[in-house]
């Protein structure tokens, strides 16, 4: 028993604190983004190298449907928002800094998962392929592409939705690194987002490894800026972020996606690497 109780107590000092990790499947190693759309329903996306899928998975990390999205191509998707009636998919990796065809997918998935999951179907099921709308974008301070080796910050891995708006933040792949996080906002107009720069923020690091943003999320005017070390909260006044706190994930890992869940848990989700293997972790990051 005095063996048993050391043990017992350190996994109640995770549970308390709020930090869960399951594995994700194999069809998700490549994960890259997550959004809470229901109580325990979740949807990710691969990157670049999978086909234009969503998956809806739960919190234990069971894939409970793949659907495709039809008028889509998964160039670099990247990362995933929600309204609460549509999903929107970031095709916004740009590891060269040269892509003239980034875009925005915007996906009506509300009738299509939540009614059946929430137990509110009449005799609907869930579509195996939803219909997506394309916005074209272009970042409005970028002028060559590519751009010079110390200007490579056009890149994005993070969206995010903010009242009708998006946002999406870059990763800084200049030469040399200045860890420079740039914060835009997109405008929905017709088949166009109107894009303009809002700020730049600084993150801790001395690398892309462990300084670039990877993804983000935003409720309640609070931006949540993940990294592959670390979670960034600001607060939202005006066109203005200001820093609030960090937290740290532990040891590194490719974190690719992150969402607050209805319980103001986080969310994260990292893809296979050398670093380790696709998993979700849930963490309280105000503990």
């Amino acid at each position: 028993m005095r063996f048993l109780l050391p043990i017992f107590s350190f996994w109640l000092l995770l549970y308390s604190c709020g930090i869960q990790k399951v594995d994700l499947p194999e069809a998700l190693n490549e994960v890259s983004g997550i959004e809470q759309i229901s109580k325990d329903l979740y949807v990710s996306i691969n990157d670049s190298g999978d086909e234009p899928y969503l998956y809806v998975f739960n919190s234990s990390g069971e894939i409970v449907h793949k659907m495709c999205v039809s008028g889509a191509k998964n160039i670099d998707w990247e990362d995933i928002t929600y309204d609460g009636n549509y999903l929107y998919i970031g095709d916004i990796g740009n590891n060269r800094n040269q892509r003239k065809d980034l875009a925005i997918y915007r996906i009506d998935i509300d009738t299509t998962i939540k009614m059946v999951y929430e137990g509110n179907d009449s005799g609907s099921r869930l579509k195996d392929t939803v219909e997506a709308l394309r916005y074209s974008f272009q970042y409005p301070d970028q002028k060559e592409f590519p751009p010079q080796a110390s200007q490579m910050n056009f890149d994005s891995e993070a969206l995010a939705y903010d009242n009708g708006n998006l946002l999406i933040l870059s990763k800084d792949r200049s030469k040399p690194y200045k860890g420079v996080c740039k914060i835009y906002e997109g405008e929905f107009l017709e088949d166009k987002l109107n894009v303009k720069l809002l700020q730049e923020i600084k993150l801790k690091g001395f690398s892309w490894l462990t300084g670039s943003v990877t993804g983000c999320d935003y409720s309640n005017g609070m931006l949540y800026v993940l990294t592959y070390k670390r979670v960034y909260v600001y607060k939202r006044v005006n066109d203005q972020f200001n820093f609030l706190l960090k937290k740290n994930l532990g040891r590194l890992q490719q974190w690719e996606g992150v969402c607050l869940d209805s319980n103001n848990l986080i969310r994260v989700v990292a893809e296979k690497s050398r670093l380790g293997k696709q998993k979700l972790k849930t963490i309280n990051i105000w503990e």
